[in-house]
């Protein structure tokens, strides 16, 4: 007698994050972090190790990314303009 067809079993993907601590361009290491504060309308970039901020204008529809993104480019103006 035959058998009653098994079903595949679904598996579930893991959903990819964003990160939350990011690499800082100068000194090298995973010490980055971008702190928003919604109510001043200010973020702030910060390298926890050597100390390398940047105090960026808050956009609604911005993520942690983008702002590092950002933070990325004012730093390598500035070692352009060096």
């Amino acid at each position: 007698m035959g058998r009653r067809k098994s079903r595949k079993k679904i598996r579930a993907r893991p959903r990819r994050t964003l990160p939350k601590i990011f690499q800082c361009p100068k000194c090298g290491t995973s010490s980055v972090s971008v702190n928003i504060a919604k109510n001043k309308e200010s973020v702030q970039v910060v390298c926890t190790l050597c100390g390398l901020f940047a105090n960026l204008e808050y956009r609604e529809f911005y993520q942690t990314v983008d702002y590092y993104a950002r933070f990325l480019d004012l730093y390598e103006k500035q070692m352009a303009e060096v």
